[in-house]
């Protein structure tokens, strides 16, 4: 009985790696087909893989992790959240503005050196499994930066939202923002998280 108790837990714990492991890899290639859209650009530029989602809005990865603290950068057009009402001084030391846009920045992430964008999103996953997510209700996965997320779409045959920048209406709300007044973006409340949304559609 007991060698048959430890069988079951061990199919249970295969069972359960197997389907982690394909969530991984789904993240993984849905990752890649957003590489492939014409309109997305990237490229490698100061240590870093510059992933252009779209004009005014992209998402950086650092190709050795270890040796910054900026890990993970998320940009998106300042002017909106100004307009808004934010206040610079009052930004977290994760958050910035730089030229025209608003920088959201996350360290800890653990990985190998890599050199382009497919590499080292695999690597992130690979290595970082706790911040990958499945989102049903919008059917994609996701990473969580901290206060904040990226997401991207399962299947962008079947999504309008094929990727999306998700920051913590709360977090810019101490900073002054009125967040339901950002230009562009969605407030929403989720899982009790008062969040704004820009969606993008690529295809």
């Amino acid at each position: 009985m007991k060698k048959l108790l430890l069988a079951l837990a061990l199919l249970v714990f295969i069972a359960g790696c197997t389907s982690t492991d394909v969530v991984k890899r789904e993240a993984q290639t849905s990752f890649e087909e957003i590489l492939t859209v014409d309109t997305v650009e990237s490229s490698i530029m100061d240590g870093y893989a510059h992933i252009i989602i779209s004009e005014g809005y992209h998402f950086d990865l650092s190709l050795n992790p270890q040796s910054t603290t900026e890990d993970v950068i998320m940009a998106v057009m300042a002017m909106p959240f100004l307009d808004a009402g934010l206040d610079i001084t009052k930004l977290p030391s994760n958050m910035r503005i730089k030229d025209d846009m608003l920088l959201i920045t996350f360290d800890g992430i653990k990985g190998s050196m890599t050199y382009d964008a497919k590499g080292q999103m695999d690597s992130l996953l690979t290595n970082n499994r706790d911040l990958l997510a499945y989102h049903a209700e919008l059917d994609h996965f996701g990473i969580a930066l901290g206060d904040h997320k990226f997401e991207w779409a399962k299947n962008m045959a079947t999504n309008d939202k094929d990727a999306v920048f998700i920051l913590s209406a709360e977090v810019l709300r101490l900073a002054g923002v009125n967040v339901e007044a950002v230009e562009g973006w969605l407030f929403t409340t989720m899982d009790g998280m008062d969040l704004l949304l820009k969606p993008i559609e690529l295809k």
